[in-house]
């Protein structure tokens, strides 16, 4: 699993019919390493995650558990909708903003 920042959502009107009705999203994962963070990957999201939000991603089987469908065509799925995350020590100056800003959101806006 990773933690990740929705930036986006994937709109797509033909494809696989067993993904008829599943929403995507472009989310960027939160790097760990203070290295690079580029890539990007499309989950699938069931739970109604919103850009701006923070998310659990799992991958493959896990992914297709969540959604509810071992034979589905994807790879990754939202897992769960972070609500507050507590930091303590963490080298990621990505993960250290994403904590700041989910509990700010909790507590109106003060930082």
């Amino acid at each position: 699993m990773f933690l990740g920042h929705v930036v986006g959502t994937v709109w797509s009107t033909k494809k696989t019919p067993n993904l008829e009705g599943i929403k995507f999203l472009i989310v960027h994962p939160y790097n760990l390493n203070k290295e690079p963070g580029t890539d990007i990957v499309v989950v699938a999201d069931r739970l109604g995650a919103g850009i701006g939000e923070t998310v659990i991603c799992a991958y493959g089987k896990a992914a297709r558990s969540a959604i509810g469908d071992q034979d589905m065509s994807i790879e990754a799925a939202v897992v769960g909708i972070v609500d507050r995350m507590d930091l303590q020590d963490c080298g990621s100056d990505d993960t250290v903003e994403a904590a700041r800003r989910l509990r700010s959101a909790g507590e109106g806006g003060a930082v």
